[in-house]
């Protein structure tokens, strides 16, 4: 297969030569992606580079400001030619198909730094290659003096815990038994990109400036025959390539050998190196002890990686528990006290934190708004973001007395946050305790019910509001005005609940949620534990996946009506029955 690679035009990378190795390679600005760019102008997983037999194509990612080849917004999949321009975000790169001069120097990609960038067009290294016997007596360590260190370094990872205890108490071993090795490195698969990873590394004598080169082509030949290889005297070997860099005019001698579990599949590598005869070349049995050590190390290390794992699970809890209660702190802690009216509210997330979110804020003039938001997602990136939305919500309200204006200022704020493709459904209320009136916006959230003391119920749904929050800048929204007699409940909820399933994955659905409302008893608290009662009879003990909320305000039955006599609704009176179903379009979950 060609040698291809994006050779940057401009920016702090200007010059850089980025090899494409794998079968695909994702450009982005998040750090799990292949190449990362870290600029705003760039999507967090923004475009892909897919090798097809002889071909390279490109694929835009849904990114938010499209990838351009040649000046042409990709569509789909679209193939490469050489010197072809590539735009992703402000950054313009080269595609070459390169010869091996152009990538003598090229960096490596992601954290594989010091893997050797080159792809060359055929393995270099044969398997278990032998050096001829010589009558010259060449220094080496003694059979003794090796079985004595390979107890040596049982007894030592065997005793080790943790990842960074085990590989460099065999690094330090593998040097006493070969004291001919001027270099020794342990590379690990990566579970989650499959690449191989430098986990440990030990270098006699002066240390080395620069990440250290390994040859792809070495350690691509042990991971896939899963075989130990030996060669010597690399600058005259004719299967081995003179300009890979692993060559460097100098380095003689290599050992490679898998890092295998029981099943056969391969952990990861260990290689030495030798520069020179000064200390002597590795031998056949130098190979057969290095490989018997890789395959009582293979227990420790998957031990370790366990452990190191476990470690890192536990820490991961204790992070989100703090996150959860974080999170917590941002909504309140009990229901308002509203003069002649009763509050009831519920909210548990499907994980440590998620992505609802609602609250009380004051306003001016004793009136009060009720929020509730769904931020697209879950998990910590939706908490995170709604954190943000939170502060925004607060401030908009306070400083906006109109809540149509107010719910334009916060869509403009999160389209102008950057979160690419994500969105927050959103609805408000305000209400007036003087006037018992409620003035509220939807912004593509679910429909809120309104119960009137006979039980008759109507939804006040996305029809009658407009766009979630961050789909469209200066999106113009509506408002409904409500007024609320005596024994009166409004009851708003996320897609948590209407979305809740069964054991055979039906939806719980609205119907079902206003069947629940207009049932007799029609206290915020009464619908409120109805509502949540019905919604656990469904799942029946099915795990969550999704943050429920719930919030019920209602008017005190028997108080004076001051501030009318009848449910008004403009601009539309009663919506039909639906389904939850997200607004679908790019940023739709």
């Amino acid at each position: 297969m060609s040698a291809c690679l994006l050779e940057f035009g401009g920016g702090p990378r200007k010059g850089d030569k980025i090899p494409i190795l794998a079968d695909r390679t994702v450009l982005g600005r998040h750090p799990s992606c292949d190449i990362v760019i870290p600029d705003s102008s760039v999507s967090r997983h923004h475009a892909a580079l897919i090798r097809d037999g002889e071909r390279v194509l490109i694929e835009d990612l849904r990114s938010r400001n499209g990838t351009l080849v040649n000046g042409r917004r990709v569509v789909g999949q679209r193939p490469l030619s050489d010197r072809d321009e590539v735009s992703v975000g402000e950054y313009r790169m080269l595609f070459r198909v390169a010869a091996r001069s152009d990538t003598e120097d090229a960096p490596s990609t992601g954290d594989a730094d010091y893997l050797d960038s080159h792809a060359g067009s055929s393995l270099i290294v044969s398997q278990m290659e032998m050096p001829r016997h010589s009558s010259e007596e060449v220094a080496g360590a003694s059979a003794a003096d090796q079985l004595r260190a390979l107890f040596g370094i049982n007894r030592a990872i065997g005793a080790s815990l943790s990842l960074e205890e085990v590989i460099p108490r065999l690094l330090e071993g593998l040097f006493e038994i070969y004291p001919q090795a001027d270099r020794g490195f342990v590379l690990l698969v990566d579970p989650d990109s499959s690449r191989l990873l430098l986990r440990g590394k030990k270098i006699r004598g002066p240390r080395e400036e620069g990440p250290p080169r390994l040859s792809v082509s070495v350690l691509d030949t042990v991971m896939e025959t899963r075989r130990a290889i030996l060669s010597n005297d690399l600058q005259s070997d004719a299967r081995f390539d003179a300009s890979q860099s692993i060559m460097s005019g100098w380095m003689r001698s290599v050992m490679c050998v898998p890092i295998c579990r029981a099943d056969g599949s391969v952990l990861g590598v260990v290689q030495l190196d030798a520069a020179s005869r000064g200390r002597g070349e590795f031998r056949e049995r130098d190979l057969e002890v290095l490989a018997g050590i890789a395959g009582a190390a293979a227990q420790a290390v998957e031990q370790a990686l366990a452990h190191d794992e476990r470690v890192h699970q536990a820490k991961l809890n204790r992070d989100l528990e703090l996150a959860g209660d974080v999170q917590k702190a941002l909504l309140p802690s009990k229901p308002p006290e509203i003069p002649g009216y009763e509050v009831f509210d519920f909210y548990e997330p499907a994980r440590h934190v998620g992505g609802d979110y609602f609250n009380y804020v004051p306003l001016t003039d004793g009136r009060i708004a009720v929020v509730m938001a769904d931020v697209s997602g879950k998990g910590v990136p939706a908490a995170m973001v709604m954190a943000v939305l939170s502060g925004d919500v607060k401030y908009c309200l306070a400083a906006e007395p109109d809540l149509v204006r107010a719910v334009s200022r916060i869509n403009d704020s999160v389209c102008r946050s950057g979160w690419d493709e994500r969105f927050a459904t959103f609805v408000a209320a305000v209400l007036d305790p003087r006037t018992h009136r409620a003035t509220l916006v939807n912004a593509g959230h679910l429909p809120a019910y309104v119960r009137d003391a006979k039980g008759i119920v109507t939804s006040v749904g996305p029809e009658q509001g407009g766009l979630p929050l961050g789909m469209a800048a200066e999106w113009e929204y509506s408002a409904s005005e409500i007024a609320i007699e005596p024994g009166m409940t409004l009851v708003f909820f996320t897609d948590g609940i209407s979305e809740a399933m069964d054991v055979e994955d039906r939806l719980y659905g609205l119907e079902r949620i206003e069947a629940q409302v207009g049932k007799p008893g029609g206290s915020p608290e009464e619908v409120g534990r109805r509502i949540l009662d019905d919604v656990e009879r469904h799942t029946a003990g099915q795990i969550r996946s999704d943050d429920m909320c719930l919030v019920c305000v209602g008017r005190v039955s028997g108080e004076d009506d001051s501030g009318g006599s009848s449910l008004s609704l403009r601009p539309a009176e009663k919506t039909p029955r639906r389904s939850g179903r997200k607004p679908s379009g790019p940023g739709s979950r």
